[in-house]
């Protein structure tokens, strides 16, 4: 996105899914160790900010939970 996030390098994402009495158990984990600003816009902490940087992992969660529910995501102003 900038040459400050490159400069952070790359971070691990770790997804599991784990079914259980007819659910499915979701668990993202997003290793942001030495990437600070990352951190800062994944966790949607970046909205109030100007220039933002979306919802992060806020937005994306809940955005499948309503595609799962409903079979419609959500659209956001561009």
């Amino acid at each position: 996105m900038d040459d400050g996030l490159k400069a952070e390098g790359f971070t691990r994402l770790t997804y599991e899914l784990v079914e259980t009495d007819g659910i499915t158990r979701l668990t993202v984990t997003h290793d942001l160790t030495g990437a600070p600003n990352l951190a800062v816009m994944t966790s949607g902490q970046a909205d109030d900010q100007p220039g933002g940087g979306g919802g992060g992992w806020p937005w994306v969660l809940s955005d499948l939970k309503s595609l799962l529910e409903t079979g419609t995501a959500f659209s956001r102003p561009s």
